[in-house]
């Protein structure tokens, strides 16, 4: 198996868990729920997904899903970064306003423009570095300046690095923080 075969079959994987155990099947309130303070099943789905945008910046040069078909607008909500670093206040808002049916679409949105990006990628094109200075707030608008910890600790980090970790490992380890969250609102696995 090739390294865009492995990444391609993981990456459906996580994305097939996170639409059975969290897109299909819970209310409104079990997704926007914020069981001891911790973040919401919907927070998580969109931080998930605002990572996994990224990908479109760094690994294709391409603009981010975000800024099609109105997807921020669709969204409804108040920031265009990934929440990283973001208040328990602002978690809170996101939380409550969210538009769950559009993030539902947006996260579908994404999953299908990194196929798209990683079935064109060349295997030579993961070996280089990409332009983390794009992923500033004053450029893309991906990380808020007290996140910016989070791309200057993985300076020279590769495409292919970038791609392994926002595509699948970022994705599961927040799939197993909403899995906490459904249990500790007593939803159990189906």
């Amino acid at each position: 198996m090739d390294t865009r075969s492995f990444f391609l079959l993981h990456h459906a994987r996580v994305h097939a868990q996170v639409e059975k155990e969290f897109l299909q099947g819970l209310s409104a309130e079990q997704m926007r729920c914020r069981p001891g303070g911790l973040n919401s099943i919907a927070w998580i789905v969109w931080h998930m997904s605002r990572c996994e945008d990224v990908l479109n910046v760094l690994i294709a040069d391409h603009p981010q899903v975000l800024d099609h078909e109105h997807w921020f607008d669709q969204l409804q909500v108040a920031n265009r970064d990934v929440g990283t670093g973001m208040a328990d206040a602002d978690v809170s808002a996101l939380s409550a306003s969210v538009d769950l049916t559009a993030l539902h679409g947006y996260y579908n949105a994404v999953g299908q423009s990194t196929v798209a990006v990683v079935t064109s990628l060349q295997p030579q094109e993961l070996d280089a570095i990409p332009d983390l200075h794009r992923l500033h707030p004053d450029v893309e608008g991906v990380f808020r300046e007290n996140a910016m910890w989070a791309i200057s600790e993985r300076e020279g980090l590769s495409k292919g690095w970038w791609l392994g970790h926002l595509g699948i490992a970022h994705n599961q380890m927040h799939r197993g923080e909403a899995l906490t969250i459904r249990g500790l609102q007593g939803i159990r696995n189906r």
